[in-house]
């Protein structure tokens, strides 16, 4: 987001919006659900899981992060993707 930030500056513009909550469990969803597009299933899973790692950690979300990194089906990882995101949504209100 720094370079995000440092372009907005740069060129006037406002800062980009940080997506929360369901937002971004839906941003982090969509990518999940390309790159399974992309690399297919079984490589996708494995492919993912440094993507959403990096989600969860820059979340603050890292101790939750089990059950979504060994996730064997699709189905299964977003739906703790979604339960993960909304928790803190919540934790923050």
């Amino acid at each position: 987001l720094a370079l995000a930030q440092i372009a907005a500056a740069l060129h006037g513009t406002p800062e980009p919006v940080i997506p929360q909550g369901d937002a971004l469990a839906d941003m982090v969803i969509a990518h999940y659900e390309d790159m399974l597009g992309f690399y297919g299933e079984s490589l996708g899973l494995r492919v993912a899981r440094k993507h959403l790692n990096w989600y969860l950690e820059a979340a603050g979300l890292s101790a939750r992060r089990g059950p979504i990194v060994t996730g064997t089906s699709p189905a299964q990882v977003i739906r703790a993707l979604r339960e993960a995101f909304v928790a803190q949504e919540r934790a923050a209100a």
